[in-house]
């Protein structure tokens, strides 16, 4: 049950953290459309508020909530110290431990909310948005189609020395069938181009090898019109649509893409332990900033806002640090992900033992 202090805390946590985001977020779309407005001239007034900004800002509010919320109670915490209302508590004989409680549920809370934004709801909301950046970062978020050599089925692979997605065409094409180890089949061609209206490829220059231990089949020709296991669609796709794949599907990209050979796997896997982990860090975070200032010190609420912020910017610092690890090394995204979270937990189970009691 909760009691007056607990409604207490919680009143001030709830109403400072919703009105402090909403501020941000404010901020932050002034300043997103003032960036954009020549881009937008393109879009019409439906597909900037509905499509983008709708997608936008849920985003935006998942990815301020964890430092938001510890900003959020060291602004309350430390006024409520600066004004003496910490000490009657636990003068009163109520513990620290005791006094935590309503903070770790309203850390809890909003971590549940965010885990379900970034699961569920927000690869939802993503697509539009995406769709429309695309249009804008024509040239960023263009997909890489150079050089491509990925695993498309068992024992199958395919390799492109280059992709034109305007007009489908795959260069210096080969497909091969490797069973332990032995070339069993292979096809070439000098150019293979997508037919969207027979849903078949027409291959030019092209050479198909049957290989069956020391005999060989070999056929060949300047044109022919043939179906493959994988359509147009192989070769579109953008790494990027990750982000719009809810915890439903996500897994099973995943898993087919490490059949494939993707060079982008790694910031697959980033982004479904990132969906996690980020919402995760806000009850640490709030912990730590219930411990720090609940003290009252001399400087006051300036005092403690100043050691919030050089936390808050260590915090985002691992953070980004993480990212790079997950993404350009082999450390899995699972373990270089968490190495934030764990190293402020461990500096949140520090804090709150040397916290005044």
């Amino acid at each position: 049950m909760f009691k007056k202090l607990d409604i207490y805390i919680l009143k001030k946590f709830g109403g400072t953290f919703f009105l402090m985001i909403f501020l941000f977020i404010l901020i932050a779309v002034v300043f997103d459309i003032s960036e954009k407005i020549d881009d937008f001239e393109q879009f019409t007034i439906n597909e900037i508020i509905f499509d983008y900004y709708f997608s936008f800002i849920p985003w935006l509010y998942n990815l301020l909530t964890p430092i938001l919320a510890f900003l959020t109670v060291i602004y309350f915490t430390s006024r409520m110290a600066s004004k003496t209302e910490i000490i009657p508590i636990l003068a009163a004989g109520i513990s620290f431990k005791r006094f935590l409680r309503p903070y770790i549920f309203g850390g809890i809370v909003l971590f549940i909310i965010s885990l379900i934004m970034s699961h569920i709801l927000i690869p939802i909301t993503n697509e539009k948005k995406i769709k429309i950046e695309r249009r804008i970062y024509t040239h960023s978020m263009a997909v890489d189609n150079s050089r491509l050599h990925r695993q498309i089925a068992k024992n199958t692979y395919i390799y492109v020395n280059n992709y034109s997605i305007k007009s489908d065409n795959a260069y210096k094409f080969r497909l091969e069938k490797i069973v332990n180890g032995n070339l069993m089949y292979r096809f070439t061609a000098g150019n293979l181009k997508w037919r969207s209206k027979e849903n078949k490829w027409t291959a030019r220059n092209w050479t198909e090898r049957f290989i069956d231990g020391d005999n060989e089949t070999l056929t060949q020709g300047s044109h022919k019109d043939t179906t493959f296991t994988f359509d147009n669609t192989e070769f579109h796709r953008s790494p990027y649509e990750v982000a719009t794949m809810d915890v439903f599907t996500i897994y099973d990209f995943i898993e087919k893409e490490k059949m494939r050979g993707s060079s982008h796997l790694g910031m697959y896997e980033q982004e479904l332990v990132r969906r996690t982990s980020n919402p995760f860090s806000i009850i640490i975070l709030v912990i730590i900033a219930a411990c720090i200032s609940s003290r009252k010190v001399k400087g006051g609420v300036g005092m403690h806002i100043a050691i919030g912020l050089g936390i808050a910017l260590t915090f985002v610092f691992f953070s980004i640090i993480a990212e790079k690890i997950s993404v350009h090394t082999p450390i899995p995204a699972k373990a270089a992900l968490w190495v934030p979270n764990i190293i402020f937990a461990l500096i949140a189970i520090y804090i709150y033992r040397t916290a005044p009691k």
